[in-house]
C-alpha cells in the first residue's frame, strides 16, 4: 500500500482495496456506500456562509477576498439571492430556477455581467422564481473546495431573510458574519448572531469599513464587550475590503497586512479547511472500517466452514444465533423505528407549542403597548417592533427545533448500540429551511388614523352643549331669566366638553381595538405558515433518519445472511474449488485487515 504521506491518497487507495473485495462477495449495498465516501474525499465543498445585517459589506468582503468581482456591489445595491461561489477553470455564472410540481431546478446559464443585476425577475427564469445564483471563479482560494454563499442581508423591516439565512447555516462548516464599524452591534444583531452561532459554532466576526470611520477602533472594542458580556468568545477581526484592493492591484505586502485580510485567510485556512479535511478523512476511514468489518464477517466464515468441516454445524447455529438477534434488535418496532416516531411526535408537538408561546408572549406586549397610548400616532413604530420581535421568535424557534433533532438523531443512534452493533455513523441533519421566510408576509395592516378637523370637534362639543343649554334655560326661565343665561351657558359648556371628551375615549377605544385586531391578524398568518413549514420540515428528517438507520439495519442483517450463506455453500466444494477458495479467502482477509489497520491511524497522518 502506499506510504502513509498523502492521507487523502491513503484513505483512496483503501477504499479502493475495500470496493474491489465487496464487489467480489456481491456486496452492491458496500460498494455504493464506499463510493459515496470516496465522493466526498475527491471532492470536499468546504461550505462558508457569509451573513450579517444589510448594507454592512458583505458582497465588497467576498470580492475582495477572491479578487474577483463575483457579487453585486454599490451604494444603492445588495445582495438580493443567496449567491453560491465555487472553484472553476473558467468564470461562469448561472441561475437555479424553480420548476414546481416537485421536480428538481433547473440550471440557466447567464453572462457573468448580469451578476451586476437585480437577477430575482431575470428574463432568462421567464417568469419563474429564481432559487439562487450560482458562480464559479479562477480564484486560488478556492481550489482547497471551499464554496462562499453569500446571503441577503437580515434586518430591515421584519427582517424578511432572517429565516432563509438561519436555513443555510446547518448546512454550513463555517461562517463570515459581517459588522460594519459605523456603529455598536444593535440589539437584533446581537440576536442574530447568538442565533446563528448557535447553528454554526466556526466563525469569525468581520469588523468591516476600517478605513471609512476614524473612530473604528472604539467601535471594536465596545463590540468585543457586548459579545464578552453575552458569553461569546467567536474572535471578532477589523477588516477593510477597500485597503485589500489596492493592496492586491499594486501587490503591496504592507498595506495587505494592514488591512488585515491575511487573517481572514488564516481562519480559513487553519480553521475552515484543515479541520474539515481531517473530518471527511475520519468519516471516510469509519465507512472503510464498518465495510470492512462486515466482509470480514462473510469471509471468515467461510473459511472457517471450508478448512474445519467439523465446526461448520457449530458455526452455522451461531450464525444463525446472531442473525436472529440481529433481526430481533432491528426489525422490531419497539427499538429505533419507536424511538424515531415517538421522539418525531413529541418534538413536533414541542416546536408547535414553542413558537404559539412566543407568539402568544409577542402579543400580549404589543397589547400592553398599545394600551398605554394613541396607536395611530406611532403605529409605524408599534409596527416594526412587532415584526422584529416574530421574526426573533421565528429564528428561535429554528434554532430550538434544529438542535431538538439532533438530539433525537443521538437517540436513535443509542438504541443500535444498546442492541450490540457498537459504533454507529451519525447522519447529517439536513435542515435548509424550517420556518418560512419572512418576506412572503404582508407587513401590518395601516391604521384609519385620519386627523380629527376643527369642524368636526366644534360640531362634537356643540352637540353635547346644546341638551345642557336647553334644558337648564327651560328650568332657570321659570325663575324669570332668559333662555340664554350664565347658567345655561356654563351648564352647556360643562356637558359639551364632557360630550367631546366621551367621543375622543370612545374613539381611541375604538382605535386601540383595530390595532389589537391587526396585530392579532398577523402573528396569526405567521404562525399558520411556519407552523406549515416547521411541520413539514420535521417530516423530511423524520424521512432522513428512519433511511439513514434502515440502511444500516438492512446492511447488519445481509452481512450475517452472507455469512450464513457461505458456510452453507463451503460444504458442497470439492477439494480443488475448496483449496483455491481458501486462498483467495487469505488473500481478501489478509487485505482487509491491513484495511482496518491503516484506517486507525489514517486520522493521525498528517
Amino acid at each position: 500500500m502506499t506510504p502513509p504521506n498523502d492521507p487523502n491518497k491513503v484513505v483512496l487507495e483503501l477504499i479502493d482495496h475495500t470496493s474491489k473485495i465487496a464487489d467480489a462477495q456481491g456486496r452492491a449495498d458496500l460498494v455504493a456506500r464506499l463510493g459515496r465516501a470516496q465522493r466526498r474525499v475527491n471532492d470536499p465543498q468546504i461550505r462558508v456562509v457569509i451573513a450579517g445585517q444589510l448594507k454592512q459589506g458583505k458582497s465588497l468582503l467576498l470580492n475582495s477576498l477572491l479578487n474577483i468581482p463575483v457579487a453585486r456591489v454599490g451604494d444603492d445595491e445588495s445582495t438580493v439571492l443567496a449567491t453560491v461561489v465555487s472553484y472553476g477553470e473558467q468564470a461562469s455564472a448561472r441561475l437555479v430556477v424553480a420548476r414546481g410540481d416537485g421536480r428538481e431546478p433547473e440550471l440557466i446559464e447567464i453572462p457573468t455581467a448580469d451578476l451586476r443585476n437585480d437577477l430575482r425577475r431575470a428574463p432568462q427564469a421567464g417568469g419563474r422564481e429564481v432559487l439562487r445564483v450560482e458562480v464559479t471563479a479562477p480564484s486560488p482560494l478556492l481550489k482547497s473546495g471551499l464554496a462562499f454563499i453569500d446571503t441577503p442581508g437580515v434586518g430591515g423591516h421584519g427582517q424578511p431573510h432572517l429565516s432563509a439565512t438561519l436555513g443555510l447555516l446547518p448546512d454550513a462548516d463555517a461562517m463570515l458574519m459581517i459588522s460594519d464599524t459605523s456603529q455598536e452591534f444593535t440589539e437584533p444583531e446581537m440576536t442574530f448572531i447568538r442565533q446563528a452561532l448557535e447553528i454554526c459554532p466556526v466563525a469569525v466576526i468581520a469588523a468591516t469599513k476600517t478605513d471609512l470611520y476614524p473612530h473604528w477602533r472604539e467601535v471594536v472594542d465596545a463590540n468585543a464587550a457586548h459579545l464578552q458580556r453575552a458569553g461569546i468568545t467567536t474572535e471578532l477581526v477589523p477588516v477593510s475590503s477597500t485597503l485589500r484592493g489596492h493592496a492586491v492591484a499594486l501587490n503591496d505586502k504592507e498595506l495587505n497586512e494592514e488591512s488585515n485580510f491575511p487573517r481572514i485567510v488564516k481562519f480559513l485556512s487553519e480553521d475552515v479547511v484543515t479541520p474539515h479535511n481531517d473530518r471527511v478523512r475520519r468519516q471516510a476511514a469509519g465507512e472503510i472500517r464498518a465495510a470492512a468489518e462486515h466482509l470480514i464477517l462473510a469471509a471468515e466464515s467461510e473459511r472457517s466452514a471450508l478448512t474445519d468441516p467439523q465446526t461448520r454445524d457449530r458455526l452455522t447455529a451461531d450464525l444463525q444465533r446472531r442473525k436472529q438477534e440481529a433481526e430481533d434488535a432491528l426489525q422490531q418496532t419497539a427499538l429505533w423505528q419507536q424511538v424515531l416516531n415517538d421522539g418525531i411526535a413529541d418534538l413536533t408537538s414541542d416546536v408547535d407549542h414553542d413558537l404559539r408561546e412566543r407568539f402568544r408572549n409577542i402579543t400580549f406586549h404589543t397589547e400592553r403597548m398599545i394600551d398605554t397610548g394613541d396607536p395611530t400616532l406611532h403605529w409605524a413604530e408599534i409596527g416594526a417592533e412587532l415584526e422584529d420581535a416574530v421574526a426573533t421568535a421565528v429564528g428561535d424557534n429554528f434554532v430550538w427545533a434544529y438542535q431538538r433533532a439532533e438530539a433525537l438523531a443521538a437517540d436513535v443512534a443509542r438504541t443500535f448500540t444498546e442492541a450490540g452493533l457498537g459504533a454507529v455513523r451519525m447522519p447529517a441533519i439536513d435542515a435548509r429551511a424550517m420556518g418560512a421566510d419572512m418576506g412572503q408576509f404582508r407587513s401590518l395592516a395601516d391604521l384609519e388614523a385620519k386627523p380629527l378637523k376643527i369642524g368636526h370637534k366644534i360640531v362634537t362639543g356643540m352637540r353635547g352643549s346644546y341638551g345642557g343649554v336647553l334644558m337648564f334655560g327651560m328650568l332657570t326661565s321659570f325663575a324669570g331669566l332668559g333662555m340664554f343665561n350664565p347658567l345655561s351657558l356654563g351648564a352647556g359648556f360643562v356637558l359639551g366638553r364632557k360630550a367631546y371628551k366621551e367621543d375622543m375615549e370612545n374613539r381611541l377605544l375604538r382605535v386601540r381595538n383595530d390595532a389589537k385586531t391587526n396585530v392579532r391578524r398577523f402573528v396569526d398568518d405567521v404562525a399558520f405558515a411556519v407552523g406549515k413549514e416547521s411541520r413539514d420540515r420535521l417530516k423530511g428528517i423524520q424521512r432522513q433518519l428512519r433511511d439513514h438507520y434502515r440502511e444500516i439495519a438492512n446492511q447488519a442483517t445481509r452481512s450475517l445472511n452472507e455469512s450464513l450463506q457461505a458456510t452453507v455453500a463451503a460444504a458442497k466444494l470439492e477439494e480443488a474449488e475448496r483449496n483455491t477458495r481458501v486462498k483467495e479467502l487469505d488473500r481478501q482477509l489478509s487485505i482487509l485487515r491491513q484495511v482496518i489497520q491503516h484506517t486507525v491511524h489514517a486520522d493521525d497522518v498528517r
